[in-house]
Parts: C-alpha cells; sequence; structure tokens
C-alpha cells in the first residue's frame, strides 16, 4: 500500500470524534464473480460488465463503477504507478452485504461494440441503461449507488444528470463535472497535458501496450486529441460534455482534493455548491500526484463511503446527515474540521493589491509586492516578454529556468509577495485575481499559482523558494468577454467560452481570473505569494499547457485607478 500522506495523526482527524464502525456492515460473506456478462444498450449495442457479489442467495444493494480503464486490469495493484486503478476494493464492499458492478465503456476493454468518444451523449445513456439493468437483476434488491475516483467519479456526475430511477446515491471522488472547464481548457486555454499523454497512455497505451492484448483493434480508434484540439471553444462537441448539475436528484457525497487543481477539484467543489440535493462535502488533503490513491483506498475513507452507502442503500441510519456537512482539511494545522455549509458562511473576503517591490522576499523578473492597503501612485505597472530566451518547452519546465540541473520556478515570471505575516492567517474558499493589463498583442494568457512561503530564515540565497504549491488560476485574455454575470458568484467568474473577441493592443482591460479553491493557515511568519505568467510550467502541473507560438510584451497596471487585487476568502480565528 502506498502510504507518504498516511500520517497517523492526520487520517485520525478524518473521521468524526465516537464515529459508529460497529454500526455499520459487517464482513460476513466471500466473493464471487461473473465475468464478461453482456448487457445490451438501448441502441443495440452490448458492452461487457463484470459482477461481483455474495456467496449467498438473496438480494444486495449495488455498487457501480464505470470507466474506459479495461475491468480486466483490476488484478493490478492500486498504486500511483497504476493510476488508472481507482475502484476501490471490491471484495472490501462485496464481504458486506453488496454487489459491485464494473463496467468497460463502449469501445473500450471487452466492450468491443461502439465506439468510445469521450462522454458521448451514447455513453451518458449507457450508464442510465446499465444502473436500470443491475436494479433489475435477482441478485440486486433494486437500490444502486455509484463508486470511484476520477474518469469513475466523472461518470457519476453525468449518469446522475440522466436520472435514473434507481439511482439512490453517488459518491464522486476527485472528479470533475465539466469537460471543458475542469479537465480539458483552463479558462479556455488548453491542457494539453490530458489529451495528449492522458488518452496516448492510459487509454490507448494501456490497451495496446499494457500488459493484455485489446479485444478488437479497433479499440480507441477515435482521435480524441485530434477533436480537443479542433474544439477551442465551448461549443455543441462540450456542451454535451458538461454535466448538467441541477438535474441530479439523487443525494450526493462529494469529496474532493485539495492538489487537484489541474483535473478535479473545481468539479467536486461546484458540485456540491450547485445540486439540491440531500449531500456531504469533504476537503482531502493531499499535495503530490498519487496521494489522492492512498487517501481513497485508506481504512477512514473506506469507513467513511460504507456509512454513506448504508445510509442510502440499506437504511441504515447511523446519524451521518445529522452531522455537519461539510468536511475540511486544513493546511499548516494539519487537520480536518467540520464545518456547516460551504462556502463558509464566516468568510471575509479580503483585498490583496499588487504593488511595486522589491520585497527581498523572492528571485523573480519584478519581486512585486502584496499589501492590504490600496495602492495610492497614480501610475505603476510592470511589463515583462515572452518568450524568455532561458524558458525551454521541451524540457519540461515551461516558463521555470534549469540551473545545474536545479528548476527554479519564479526567476523568470512575475511574482508579487506579501509582507511576513504577524500571525496566522486562514484562507479557506475559491479566489479570484481582478487584473488590469494590456499587451502589445491582440490575444495572450494568464497563468497564476497561490504559493505558501515558508519563512524568510528558510530560504536560501541563489535557490528556489521554499514553499507550498496552493492553487492555480488561468484565463484566455480574448474569453474574457464571454464573461455571464448571471452564472457569476463574487468568488467565481463563469466563462462561457462561446465567443471570444481580440483584445485591442495597448488598452488596459480588467480581467476576472478564477482561481480553484483552496484550504490552509499561512502560519506566523511565511508569506502568501501570487505567481503570473503568460505561459505555464509543465513541471508544475499535471500535464501542462498549451504554450502556443506567440512573442509579446505585457503590462500589468497596479494603480490608483487599476488597483489589481487578489480576492481572499479569508476565515476569521474563532
Amino acid at each position: 500500500m502506498y502510504t507518504r500522506t498516511l500520517k497517523p495523526e492526520i487520517m485520525a482527524t478524518m473521521l468524526p470524534k465516537d464515529f459508529p464502525a460497529d454500526k455499520l456492515s459487517q464482513p460476513r460473506y466471500k466473493m464471487v464473480v461473473d465475468k464478461d456478462v453482456m448487457v445490451t444498450m438501448r441502441d443495440g449495442v452490448r458492452v461487457a460488465v463484470d459482477v461481483y457479489r455474495p456467496d449467498a442467495p438473496g438480494r444486495f444493494p449495488s455498487l457501480y463503477a464505470t470507466s474506459p480503464f479495461q475491468k480486466d486490469l483490476v488484478d493490478l495493484p492500486q498504486w500511483p504507478a497504476f493510476h488508472f486503478r481507482e475502484t476501490n476494493d471490491m471484495e472490501w464492499f462485496v464481504s458486506r452485504g453488496y454487489t459491485y458492478v464494473n463496467h468497460d465503456i463502449r469501445g473500450t476493454g471487452k466492450s468491443v461494440e461502439g465506439q468510445y468518444r469521450f462522454f458521448s451523449q451514447e455513453e451518458q445513456d449507457d450508464f442510465y441503461d446499465v444502473i436500470e439493468w443491475t436494479a433489475a437483476q435477482p441478485w440486486c434488491d433494486g437500490n444502486v449507488g455509484m463508486i470511484g475516483e476520477s474518469y469513475y467519479a466523472w461518470s457519476q456526475w453525468f449518469a446522475a444528470a440522466t436520472q435514473p430511477p434507481h439511482l439512490m446515491c453517488i459518491a464522486p471522488f476527485d472528479g470533475g463535472a465539466d469537460m471543458y472547464r475542469d479537465i480539458n481548457y483552463h479558462g479556455g486555454i488548453l491542457a494539453v497535458g490530458f489529451p495528449a499523454i492522458w488518452y496516448t497512455s492510459e487509454m490507448r497505451g494501456n490497451h495496446f501496450l499494457g500488459p493484455k492484448p485489446p479485444a478488437s483493434p479497433d479499440i480507441c480508434r477515435w482521435d480524441m486529441p485530434w477533436e480537443v484540439i479542433h474544439h477551442p471553444r465551448l461549443d455543441e462537441f462540450w456542451k454535451t460534455r458538461v454535466s448538467d448539475l441541477t438535474k441530479i436528484q439523487c443525494p450526493v457525497f462529494s469529496i474532493g482534493i485539495l492538489h487537484k487543481t489541474g483535473t478535479h477539484l473545481r468539479g467536486n467543489v461546484r458540485g456540491y455548491e450547485e445540486v439540491n440535493v440531500p449531500k456531504k462535502f469533504m476537503l482531502c488533503h493531499g499535495d503530490f500526484e498519487g496521494d489522492e490513491m492512498a487517501i481513497f483506498n485508506s481504512p477512514e475513507l473506506r469507513l467513511l463511503l460504507l456509512r454513506w452507502y448504508d445510509h442510502w442503500l440499506k437504511g441504515n441510519d447511523t446519524g451521518f446527515m445529522e452531522e455537519d456537512p461539510v468536511r475540511v482539511f486544513v493546511r499548516g494545522k494539519e487537520v480536518y474540521r467540520p464545518e456547516k455549509e460551504w462556502p463558509l458562511a464566516r468568510t471575509d473576503y479580503r483585498k490583496l493589491y499588487l504593488k511595486s517591490g522589491p520585497t527581498g522576499a523572492v528571485e523573480s523578473l519584478n519581486d512585486g509586492a502584496l499589501a492590504w492597503a490600496e495602492p495610492e501612485a497614480e501610475q505603476s505597472s510592470t511589463t515583462y516578454a515572452y518568450p524568455d530566451p532561458d524558458w525551454s518547452h521541451f524540457s519540461g519546465c515551461g516558463t521555470a529556468v534549469m540551473e545545474d540541473g536545479i528548476l527554479h520556478p519564479t526567476k523568470k515570471i512575475l511574482t508579487f509577495t506579501s509582507d511576513p505575516l504577524p500571525e496566522d492567517l486562514e484562507v479557506i474558499g475559491s479566489l479570484v485575481l481582478v487584473l488590469y493589463a494590456s499587451s502589445d498583442q491582440t490575444e495572450t494568457d494568464f497563468h497564476v499559482r497561490l504559493w505558501d512561503q515558508h519563512p524568510d530564515s528558510e530560504q536560501v540565497a541563489g535557490m528556489p523558494p521554499k514553499g507550498r504549491l496552493l492553487t492555480h488560476g488561468r484565463l484566455k485574455a480574448t474569453h474574457a468577454s464571454t464573461k455571464d454575470a448571471s452564472l457569476s458568484k463574487p468568488h467565481r467568474p463563469y466563462y462561457l467560452h462561446e465567443q471570444p473577441q481580440d483584445i485591442e493592443p495597448g488598452k488596459v482591460d480588467r480581467y476576472e481570473i478564477e482561481i480553484w479553491a483552496t484550504s490552509c493557515c499561512f502560519k506566523q511568519g511565511h508569506r502568501l505569494r501570487v505567481d503570473l505568467a503568460s505561459y505555464d510550467s509543465n513541471a508544475l502541473d499535471f500535464g501542462g499547457h498549451f504554450l502556443g507560438l506567440r512573442v509579446g510584451n505585457d503590462t500589468i497596471h497596479h494603480d490608483k485607478s487599476h488597483a489589481s487585487h487578489l480576492l481572499v476568502p479569508v476565515i476569521p480565528e474563532g
């Protein structure tokens, strides 16, 4: 078991005090497996499922998981090296009186009929059909829930929106809900690593180069990277692939991971905020890719899921829904804490203003400052040129620079850093960077990173700044014109991405950049730091983003009339 992030002192706070483990379903059964059961969909296509069930007569509630990751690979260990193994321990649930249905999406694995097309309407219809087929089987009591991480979690948002009558609950763990905004285009900027690396390695690669030969040469024939690149706007292709959260009618347990700010976290946060059903929300710890797998397969998380399923699928009321609906991990304090709502009602949204430096806090192009006081200068701005000669795209460094084999993520970009904090500062929620900017081009991109920078006493001259990367924000400037005021919230601008417009060179425009949610207590002596560039660093995000072919100069304005600032969700003490 991968255990780096499973620190006992942290995991102990994941469960509420007096957790009623003894009142949950207990292991009673051994498991039998029905392999390659073929289920006919409404259009005549047959898909393959494996059914895991107790070795006893009777009807049991069912857990349903679905992905294109080949159900026949479930014997591989659930380690980060096998990142697609995201079903959780099927036998653990079956032993406690559940059946478990694992479904190969059409055009993948043993489901050789039909064609895989990444959340096509046919795929979404299949979710509905398999759920209803499951409910009608002699080993199912008619109650179906969904389970799984990543793709298995994405599928839950879409399946629930189709409103299958026998879907009683979902528990999407680490799963986006909007395949344009959450996964493929962040702020309208192509996340090139996802369609290229994910589809090539975890999909096509695993099918054709993995431990088992593909069931058909036509598997994964559809060219997902081509389709993604040829649909840069949110057109009909993507509208099919945006889950309509307002249609979800079954209870939702949304579980997000703090470090997943390049693929999933936005979906878990918005999913909880937008659904109008009985619901729970949990924001989990983790700093690195792979931490989420350890948490998902931990005894603590498994018990939470069992408590959820026992409540909604077995009617075993252990008080889960009477407890506070939200549980948030607070970085810095390194503890899980119950809350009564999300966003937190006591949030004090405060403005941290961008200003000229230097601060002496970090080596960067400008060493700019962050301050709570409004700017007083009549004119103040920072201009930078791109690409910098030291940037290297194909090395995987993006806007970062390598010196003597050491990655320096700030040296060739803009930074804005606060003074050392005089006291602890707790920040929980989504953020917005309000930026006044101009360019000598007709388009540009904004990439933002938020850091918890460690105290000055821990920094080493000439070395990259020590700290904790918290979250990201991104916006393509030409897409700022598509903001929908009716769907936007003070803590989250909402862009339609349908009709981008070129920006006017030299004109100062106001941009609102969505920064995905975080939860952190910045300790006394630490600094908040905002990194800003027109390109991105592949080394600090999953897959990286499209670096483009542009050359230009952008100017960030931070004067009295153009008060660029970070909107910070501060949580008052007490």
